[in-house]
């Protein structure tokens, strides 16, 4: 089930809380955590894997299992620990069995911010070699212009 909350304006967004950047920056660093918007979180098949393990064969309290896990409950929040232990039960029994998404929908904010980032960077470096290369060519092809009129001032 899906809970709606409506601001002033009329839009409906999914209820819940709403990740800051900072917390955006904290989740994404953990190696369990495979994509975070300001309101979504996606796991890997590690982290489902590593959760259904605590919880079956140890009987650690779910809390505890994100804790263990690198992550700050008190930032995911109760609710939100308690659906995604939901899903992933609900996931484990599947056909498609435990996944990490890869449709284009489930892509989040937070990841595309990332992406977008390191494509930023990479343009940059490129842009930077490439400069270097032309900086190189035009002292290359003076170096050969003078050695050509050394050579013809020689000759003379």
């Amino acid at each position: 089930k899906l809970w709606y909350k409506y601001y002033k304006r009329g839009i409906a967004v999914m209820g819940g809380k709403k990740f800051t950047d900072e917390e955006i920056k904290i989740l994404e660093s953990n190696p369990f955590t495979l994509t975070v918007s300001e309101s979504q979180i996606r796991f890997t098949v590690e982290f489902k894997r590593f959760l259904l393990e605590e919880r079956e064969i140890n009987g650690t309290p779910w809390k505890e299992i994100f804790r263990k896990a690198g992550y700050d409950p008190e930032m995911l929040g109760a609710r939100r620990m308690q659906r995604a232990s939901e899903n992933i039960r609900k996931e484990v029994l599947s056909a498609k069995g435990l996944h990490e998404s890869s449709s284009k929908k489930h892509i989040s904010k937070g990841n595309e911010r990332v992406q977008t980032r390191k494509a930023i960077q990479q343009l940059q470096d490129e842009v930077l070699r490439l400069q270097q290369q032309i900086e190189f060519l035009k002292k290359t092809q003076m170096l050969k212009v003078l050695e050509e009129n050394e050579e013809k001032h020689v000759t003379d």
